[in-house]
Formats: structure tokens, C-alpha cells, sequence
């Protein structure tokens, strides 16, 4: 990997923002220029995927430090046209260190349609995923948009905030504590879109639900 351009960037960040962007690639998630990353530096700073730049072939050179408060762009280069997300995202969840969002073809298609999956019907996104909002349609790098997606992602219900959500028309995007996690909830939403769409056109008719008790629940209760 070339030498980051910046003494203020942390490799690892950098580092951790190229792998998930080739692994977006890899899993097809990402097309042309779609999609953005980021890891919180530090109190003030993120680290972005620059605009017009294909994810899943990007070099350290490329990525671009902005201050979180002010959304001003430390040294060269143009960040994500979705800048206003990440902001808003990290304001409003201070917990959140990482965030990665994709036009997942799979949720653009089931929000096209009108369909919201529910993450509770497959063991593994009702574990790890229990709620997935929906995030109404917005035009893409507005304030209005990243208010919105903010606050999806804010909410807990009394087990925690939301991992992922889904945009509606925009595919969907997901945070954690590293990139990592954060691509991780991106693939679990990717599966559950997927397997909605497959199940509902071999069975159009039928109702999904939950074959099986919530987490943390008493399966054997009557």
C-alpha cells in the first residue's frame, strides 16, 4: 500500500477503509463509483472515500480528512457526496467509530417494489440485526436525508440502536465499532434482501414472520 500523504492520518484507518472497499468489490456490493466509508480518526476528524472514485480500487492517496464539525476538508481532496450522512451519523452516535454504505441491488429492488424485510425471520439478522429501519426516500447528500437516516440509526428501542438500515431507493448502510463490523452488518442486510426477494417470488402470496421466539426469550415456555 502506498504511503498515506498525511502524518495526521492513521495507517490503520486508512488501511482498514481501502480492505473494506475492495471487499464491497469482491462481494459485488459496490458499482462504478457507488458507495462511501469511513473511520472516526479521533474527536473532531473522520477519514472518507473520496467522490467519483471506484471503492474497490482505492489507494491510501485517495482518502480525505474532514473535520466533523464544520464538514471542512483537511488538505486536498473531495470527500463523499454523502459527507452530510457520515457527519450525522457520528454526532448522533457517538458510539459508532466506522460506517459503510452501499447501493446494495437487492435492497434497491425490495424498496422499489415496496417491500421492507423483516430481519426477524432469519435466525442470523434477527441475532445479530433485530431491527432494520426503513429510511423514507431523500434526495442523495441533503441535510434532510442524513437528519433522517441520523435518526433511524439513533433510536433504541430498549435493545440498542440499529446496527444497519435501509434506504429506500439508496440501498442501505450500516456502522460499528471498526469497519469490519460495519461491512459485516452490510452483508447480513445484503443476505436478507436477497433471500426476501427470492422467497417472495416463490411465494408471492404468503406472510413472512418469525419461525421461532426472540432473542434472549424462553424457548421452551409454553
Amino acid at each position: 500500500m502506498p504511503r498515506i500523504r498525511s502524518e495526521l492520518v492513521d495507517e490503520a484507518a486508512a488501511r482498514a477503509i481501502v480492505t473494506a472497499g475492495r471487499r464491497l468489490g469482491a462481494r459485488g456490493l459496490v458499482a462504478a463509483a457507488e458507495g462511501n466509508l469511513s473511520v472516526r480518526l479521533d474527536h473532531d476528524r473522520l477519514l472518507v472515500s473520496p467522490t467519483g472514485r471506484r471503492k474497490d480500487e482505492l489507494d491510501a492517496d485517495d482518502l480525505v480528512v474532514v473535520e466533523l464539525a464544520t464538514g471542512r476538508t483537511v488538505g486536498t481532496g473531495r470527500p463523499s457526496s454523502d459527507i452530510a450522512i457520515h457527519s450525522a451519523v457520528y454526532l448522533a452516535r457517538p458510539d459508532v467509530r466506522a460506517i459503510a454504505h452501499a447501493h446494495v441491488p437487492a435492497a434497491l429492488a425490495l424498496t422499489l417494489a415496496g417491500e421492507a424485510p423483516d430481519p426477524q425471520v432469519l435466525p442470523e439478522t434477527a441475532l445479530l440485526l433485530p431491527r432494520v429501519p426503513l429510511v423514507p426516500f431523500g434526495t442523495m447528500g441533503s441535510e434532510e436525508l442524513a437528519a433522517r437516516i441520523a435518526g433511524a440509526l439513533a433510536q433504541d428501542a430498549g435493545d440498542g440502536p440499529p446496527r444497519a438500515a435501509i434506504l429506500e431507493r439508496h440501498g442501505a448502510i450500516a456502522v460499528g465499532s471498526t469497519l469490519v463490523e460495519a461491512v459485516d452488518a452490510l452483508e447480513l442486510v445484503d443476505l436478507l434482501c436477497r433471500v426476501w426477494r427470492d422467497a417472495r417470488l416463490l411465494a408471492p402470496t404468503r406472510r413472512f414472520g418469525p419461525p421461532f421466539p426472540p432473542p434472549g426469550s424462553d424457548r421452551t415456555s409454553a
